[in-house]
């Protein structure tokens, strides 16, 4: 069996393992929950940055009546009758609020009061940000009238004021680096669950005694492994990018995870070469894991250098310091080629001592 078959079959017993489609899907539904839940915090805490983040479609608000006199900025609007149920249109049409202004503005000005009602759905993660560019709305009308008609504003059901404004850091300092770290944890278990699986399975004499050597044999296993966790991060960059939650420099920051990739990878030979029983390799990658994320994630003062820091610096920012990038990059290729290493010269010991 050459280099290429046993990659192709390595490649196939991952696409078709359940286990590891189940581990995808929950690192989906993990994406998904994190951004929709930092997108509700954000816009009850700080409207004003979601600006930024959110296309106007993707906030709906109907309206209902004559509001031709206000700038109504980053919503999606839906012109509704003055006597439909505001209610009911926000779930029949998925609507985030609906804004009520008089029938005839015209006629409200000149009369000297001018009453718009927001009905809105606070159970919604939007409902801060709809709110509050529906209000400012109303309030730069107040402005322009200098005061030549009273302008009323009712608000039903508005979602309450939230906590100072951290997206940013939430976002990209945290959550985007732990959706995008998440591959690499999953590849260290493939890692051993592939090695030590043959060894359990019997079949790992098999493939020592093949016309291929160690190392030959680490790639065919390792590589195919290392392109599903950088392709399952590119997706999920993808997914972000569709939230509104804008990734700078994907291709840098492909090339850290790739390095990360190879390091957990790495890791994972380390432990297979000391593991008889996916067990004990279990055991092994819950330690590694849990210290790695100690590691990256804990939050250390100071300017110390990091993968995580690094890469929400390089997704926040268009421009991206070259120097700054090659002091992570080179430490970072040095220890997984390391790594890698010591585990194969591990396997080889291993394997020397039991013949």
């Amino acid at each position: 069996m050459g280099v290429g078959a046993l990659m192709k079959k390595e490649l196939e017993e991952i696409i078709s393992e359940r286990l590891y489609l189940l581990a995808f899907l929950v690192q989906l539904l993990i994406a998904l929950s994190i951004t929709t839940v930092a997108l509700m915090y954000s816009s009850l805490s700080s409207p004003e940055v979601m600006e930024r983040y959110l296309p106007p479609q993707q906030v709906r608000v109907g309206v209902a009546g004559d509001a031709s006199a206000l700038e109504i900025e980053n919503l999606g609007l839906v012109h509704l009758e003055p006597r439909d149920s505001y209610w009911g249109a926000m779930d029949r049409l998925g609507l985030v609020a609906v804004l009520v202004a008089p029938e005839n503005l015209s006629v409200a000005l000149r009369e000297g009061r001018v009453r718009f009602t927001i009905y809105i759905d606070n159970t919604n993660p939007l409902s801060g940000f709809a709110d509050a560019m529906l209000s400012q709305a109303v309030e730069r009308l107040r402005q322009s009238l200098g005061g030549r008609a009273e302008v009323v504003l009712e608000v039903s059901g508005a979602a309450a004021a939230g906590a100072p404004p951290e997206y940013l850091e939430l976002i990209y300092g945290i959550l985007l680096p732990f959706i995008l770290l998440l591959p690499a944890f999953l590849a260290a278990n493939m890692t051993t669950d592939s090695i030590v699986g043959e060894k359990e399975r019997r079949t790992y004499e098999l493939l020592a005694v093949a016309p291929l050597s160690l190392r030959e044999l680490m790639l065919a296993k390792t590589l195919p492994i290392a392109g599903v966790a950088l392709a399952q991060a590119a997706v999920w960059m993808l997914i972000l990018s569709l939230r509104g939650i804008q990734v700078h420099n994907p291709l840098l920051i492909l090339l850290i995870l790739a390095l990360l990739d190879s390091l957990f990878i790495g890791a994972g030979v380390v432990i297979s070469a000391i593991s008889d029983t996916t067990k004990e390799a279990n055991a092994g990658v819950t330690m590694l894991l849990i210290a790695a994320s100690l590691l990256l994630f804990a939050p250390l003062r100071g300017e110390l250098p990091s993968p995580v820091r690094l890469i929400a610096l390089l997704a926040s920012s268009e421009v991206a310091e070259p120097v700054e990038v090659l002091e992570m990059l080179v430490p970072l290729a040095v220890l997984a080629a390391g790594t890698l290493l010591v585990g194969e010269k591990m396997l080889e010991r291993r394997e020397s001592m039991r013949v």
